[in-house]
């Protein structure tokens, strides 16, 4: 989770376990070499959140450390329809941090607990999940970590108490006007007269179901790569598979085109057995079965699936574009070193600044666009590139291209950096671009 060199930025509310994971930063900060600074937000829904935000700035300037705080004051502002409270301050809480982890270069350090993974496990149960619900909350997701995921709650209220750390005790979570508080006050309790250590156990179980996620959607993208066609996906590619991977690739294919439903992969599974399939899945997307091939595309006289304006993307942003999220980051050195590491595929995603001399934009392929491979050093069109890659003429209208204002293909989703514009050993300054 943390390299030597890194920045920590740490999410304190002042709750036991936000303010163990601070503490324990701090007294790991010379060891592991980083730099640690706290970030708090005040959502103004209760009455104490002034009180909470005077302890955790007067904490973090006894220990020395930079507490970057915001005020947001929900209850003066109209919350989005079909949101919860819960929700929505979370959304807030979240963009806001990430905003300002990425302006600083630091990783996210969240104190989400195993108490809070089997919470959210017995909670996607419950509403209805799928296999990735079941996994739980990730250890590490992007830029956010969270280093207590495999301590209980138990731990950290232990922990606090062995090192005299202070924290306080949010009201809201006494309340079961929230569906996790009902679980966490009703349910858990139930599961450890059952068993104490049932929380464990969950993890464990949870810890299971990510490596068959991961193995599934292995499975799911290699059935995908090897069935696409200029016509579509080859009927008889996919009939071979299993039925999980093809509902795995029903269901990363159906994200794309946001018609994701168990209705729709369930009718199209059973289109596929059958050899026949026509429907529309949304208001956008119409989904066939002819001829040997499975087929999205847009029906007549709708609107676009998806807007292709450019938007443009400096270093610390992180943007909307087609469906997608994308982020901008600078690198260090060393931080290129350590992404060799854990796996190389991250450097085709790393671009030199020191052949960036304009502002950059994301947008989708134009007429004359080239693209140079760093291996082969062959330069070819997109065009041409996308057709001997058998890209549907569907979704290459759909793939991100970031390019400079004078027009140069910079990086292209799923291909990397155009050479060109590539970082290498000797690159003194580098961005790499990420898809979350």
């Amino acid at each position: 989770m943390i390299n030597k060199g890194d920045t920590v930025a740490v999410c304190l509310s002042g709750g036991a376990d936000s303010m163990a994971l601070f503490h324990l930063m701090c007294v790991l900060k010379q060891q592991l070499d980083i730099e640690v600074f706290a970030i708090h937000i005040n959502h103004g829904l209760r009455k104490e959140s002034d009180d909470e935000e005077l302890f955790i700035t007067e904490y973090c300037k006894k220990l020395g450390v930079e507490c970057i705080t915001a005020r947001f004051e929900m209850n003066n502002k109209a919350k989005p329809q079909g949101l919860s409270t819960e929700t929505w301050a979370r959304q807030m809480r979240y963009e806001f941090f990430e905003k300002t982890a990425l302006q600083k270069n630091a990783k996210l350090a969240t104190a989400h607990t195993l108490s809070d993974k089997c919470e959210t496990v017995i909670f996607n149960l419950c509403r209805g999940s799928n296999l990735k619900g079941v996994c739980g909350i990730p250890a590490v997701r992007g830029n956010i970590i969270r280093p207590l995921i495999n301590c209980t709650r138990e731990d950290v209220e232990k922990y606090c108490a062995q090192n005299g750390i202070p924290f306080v005790t949010d009201s809201s979570n006494f309340s079961e006007e929230y569906s996790r508080n009902k679980i966490r006050l009703r349910v858990v309790p139930v599961l450890k007269q059952l068993n104490p250590k049932s929380e464990r156990q969950i993890g464990e179980f949870t810890e299971e179901m990510e490596q068959i996620y991961t193995f599934l959607t292995q499975l799911s993208d290699t059935l995908y790569r090897n069935s696409i066609s200029l016509n579509g996906f080859v009927l008889d590619i996919i009939q071979k598979a299993d039925d999980v991977v093809i509902k795995f690739f029903l269901r990363n294919v159906l994200e794309k085109y946001n018609c994701l439903s168990k209705d729709n992969i369930t009718d199209i599974l059973e289109g596929i057995k059958q050899g026949s399939f026509s429907r529309q899945l949304s208001k956008d997307i119409l989904c066939e079965i002819k001829d040997g091939y499975l087929s999205f595309y847009k029906p007549r006289n709708t609107k676009p699936v998806m807007q292709a304006q450019p938007v443009p993307i400096a270093a610390g942003e992180k943007v909307q574009f087609l469906g997608n999220s994308y982020i901008l980051r600078k690198l260090s050195a060393e931080e290129l070193e350590n992404l060799k590491k854990i796996d190389k595929n991250y450097l085709n995603n790393c671009i030199s600044c020191d052949t960036i001399k304009c502002n950059l934009f994301l947008r989708t392929r134009k007429t004359g666009d080239t693209f140079t491979f760093s291996a082969r050093k062959v330069t070819k069109t997109l065009k041409k590139i996308f057709i001997e890659d058998k890209i549907p003429q569907k979704i290459r209208d759909t793939i991100a291209v970031l390019a400079d204002e004078q027009g140069n293909v910079v990086w292209v989703d799923g291909y990397g950096a155009n050479r060109p514009y590539k970082a290498e050993k000797h690159t003194e300054n580098i961005l790499i671009i990420e898809k979350i």
